[in-house]
């Protein structure tokens, strides 16, 4: 079902509750007062019988029958029975006495003063009538039929207006449901337009204020990153085929140069030394490519534990000085740690040492002595891990695209390198939910700032 249809029903049962109830509280209140106002009008009548009766001596009940039957006041279908102190029958303007007077209800007009109640379609009261010498009971009974007939039309006028409103109501909700969605049928519109090969085309924002345009701003800014996911990974491509294509174009000049002829041994042992360190790179470059694919793909299968965050930085430590012994790496605390939680994050050990291993090999890679210092502090929030060097340093407006992939500064590119590292550092930061950092001064060295939340006492 449409919205708009959705909204109209919605609408339409909301009337039609209201008006269900506003109809029920109408009629109770007519009912209630054609009721009491039919009583009142029957116990006029009785006690004006009962008096002319009682306190006239001019009257007797032959007379009393005579101008009853002929008084314009007489209700419809009028009885009324006056009994005295023994329970006798008095009086009666009919013949019969109906079977609603019984000797029970006389006891209990007497014991109660007023009694009302339905008989059939009669209402009927009881009274209790104070004459000179006697307490006398009054049964009296009627039909409102006019007041029954006024009741009638009452819920006839009702019925056509809750009819006519139930109506009114449906066309009014659709109508206003379509204008209230016209602004929303024009975004659907527009973003039916919307293609892979026009991801700049944005849709119209309307006034800037209400829902609708916030929804429109919301998914103008959504399309934004698309675009922007779009040209990365169009750029990630462009750079990795580029990094690819030069070691094996390599590998294919050294291949042709070992097929000539005429070439003696040293010359083979060339070519293959060559050869090895081009499949290194290429190697070095899948390895990069295959792990950014993978930190990227599936964050939430992410497996965190409790760990210990100077045992991940000496094991990136120990890993950086195995595999080139040539670098210098010093470890140091900004403070003790008094308590242990304080060092301990949920993290996953082996991407948060891969992390550390590649800012330290960009450190000492990056610095002539080979040389760079790892501090770990912490604060009451976060473990900070310092990684410091004073090699080449990195120019202004190269900071904001360091962590971009295959991203190199200019006084970079005489260093081995792909450009991969700092991307899958500041990827596995936020996967920790972290923050990195970066101050730079060319030529004077480069420090890396890893903030990442550390458990607190009493979560443990």
């Amino acid at each position: 079902m449409q919205i708009r249809y959705k909204i109209a029903l919605q609408f339409t049962f909301i009337v039609l509750a209201i008006l269900l109830v506003f109809s029920g509280i109408v009629y109770l209140r007519a009912e209630n007062q054609r009721r009491m106002s039919f009583y009142d009008r029957l116990s006029r009548r009785a006690k004006t019988t009962a008096r002319l009766l009682v306190d006239v001596k001019e009257f007797n009940t032959t007379l009393l029958k005579i101008i009853d039957q002929n008084s314009s006041s007489r209700l419809p279908a009028e009885e009324i029975f006056i009994y005295d102190y023994r329970n006798l029958l008095l009086y009666s303007n009919v013949e019969k006495v109906s079977p609603y007077v019984t000797q029970e209800h006389i006891n209990e007009t007497r014991l109660k003063q007023e009694v009302k109640f339905q008989y059939e379609d009669r209402a009927v009261i009881g009274l209790v009538f104070e004459g000179r010498y006697d307490r006398f009971v009054i049964i009296a009974s009627g039909i409102d039929k006019n007041g029954k007939a006024q009741l009638k039309d009452l819920v006839i006028t009702l019925l056509f207006a809750f009819l006519g409103g139930i109506f009114t109501t449906i066309v009014m909700a659709l109508f206003f449901a379509n204008q209230s969605l016209r602004p929303i049928n024009a975004i659907n519109r527009e973003i039916g337009e919307i293609t892979a090969k026009n991801l700049r085309k944005r849709i119209h924002q309307g006034n800037g204020k209400d829902e609708i345009a916030q929804l429109a701003i919301n998914f103008n800014l959504m399309l934004e990153r698309i675009d922007q996911a779009f040209q990365q990974q169009r750029q990630f491509v462009s750079h990795a085929s580029h990094e690819l294509r030069t070691p094996l174009s390599a590998l294919k000049t050294e291949i042709q140069i070992g097929l000539s002829v005429g070439n003696t041994l040293d010359d083979h042992t060339l070519i293959l030394k060559n050869l090895l360190s081009d499949t290194d790179r290429l190697i070095e470059l899948s390895n990069g490519l295959l792990q950014l694919a993978r930190i990227n793909e599936r964050p939430e299968e992410l497996s965190l534990e409790e760990v210990r965050m100077e045992e991940v930085l000496l094991n990136a430590q120990q890993e950086v000085i195995t595999n080139h012994s040539n670098y210098q790496i010093q470890f140091e605390f900004d403070q003790i740690p008094k308590e242990s939680h304080l060092t301990l994050v949920m993290g996953n050990e082996a991407l948060l040492k891969n992390a550390f291993a590649n800012l330290l090999e960009n450190a000492c890679k990056y610095t002539p002595n080979h040389q760079a210092t790892l501090r770990l502090g912490f604060d009451p929030v976060y473990c900070i891990v310092r990684v410091i060097d004073y090699g080449i340093g990195i120019a202004q407006q190269d900071l904001p695209s360091i962590f971009q992939p295959f991203y190199r500064a200019k006084n970079a590119l005489d260093y081995q390198g792909f450009g991969i590292g700092l991307s899958i550092v500041q990827r596995i930061v936020d996967l920790h939910e972290g923050t990195i950092e970066v101050k730079s001064q060319q030529h004077l060295g480069t420090e890396f700032v890893v903030k990442l939340r550390h458990l607190v006492e009493e979560n443990r």
